[in-house]
């Protein structure tokens, strides 16, 4: 009967135990599965990390660069203002008499009239003949916009012939292939034989005259 109750015993003792090792186990497994869980989660937040910084860091170098492109960019305009300013190049001034003493080109008059809600420009230009010989005017307007890029232009090819000594108006109407608003011009034309010394002599009479007055003036 002794032997029967230990053995009983034993077995329920046994049973106990193996549920406490099963209970166990699966306790360990189910912490062995939070940790890697965990580990895992950590690994990809750090992966993630790693790359948003290394995303961050390309996307600085590209920004410095267009800084680096436009501060460039921005250098480059201010030597085209530069070279322009001191090119042929002239300052578009409307509703002014703007003096070229140029390829028998004396003067020039820009006006800006608004016409079926848009504007447009019409210019004046006076041509002088100072050579000794009879010819026929031709001359060619460009204008450019704020930054030295051609925006329009009128030609005149042909024409009634002028004497030597007389003058000539001429009136016409810039053609327009860039809509913007003209900032400087260019007018060229045909410079007779003997023009060209007599326009320079004209426009050394013209500086000592300015600085005559200036001098006068200073005093």
């Amino acid at each position: 009967m002794d032997n029967h109750n230990d053995t009983a015993q034993y077995s329920l003792h046994k049973t106990h135990r193996s549920r406490r090792s099963g209970s166990s186990r699966r306790s360990r497994v189910k912490i062995w599965g939070l940790g890697l869980a965990w580990l895992l989660t950590a690994v990809i937040l750090l992966i993630s990390y790693l790359y948003s910084s290394s995303r961050i860091a390309e996307l600085t170098r590209r920004a410095n660069s267009i800084q680096d492109q436009l501060f460039l960019k921005e250098q480059e305009i201010e030597q085209l203002k530069s070279r322009l300013t001191h090119s042929s190049l002239m300052k578009l001034v409307p509703d002014q008499v703007l003096t070229v003493n140029r390829d028998s080109i004396k003067n020039i008059v820009f006006s800006a009239i608004t016409q079926g809600g848009s504007k447009v420009y019409e210019y004046k230009l006076v041509v002088e003949n100072l050579s000794q010989q009879t010819f026929v005017p031709k001359f060619r307007v460009l204008v450019f916009n704020k930054d030295g890029v051609q925006i329009g232009m009128d030609q005149v090819l042909k024409g009634e012939k002028l004497a030597p000594g007389e003058s000539r108006s001429y009136s016409s109407r810039v053609d327009f292939f860039i809509q913007e608003e003209p900032v400087y011009f260019h007018v060229s034309g045909m410079i007779p034989a003997g023009a060209e010394r007599m326009q320079e002599i004209l426009n050394m009479d013209d500086l000592d005259t300015t600085k005559s007055r200036d001098q006068e003036a200073h005093d």
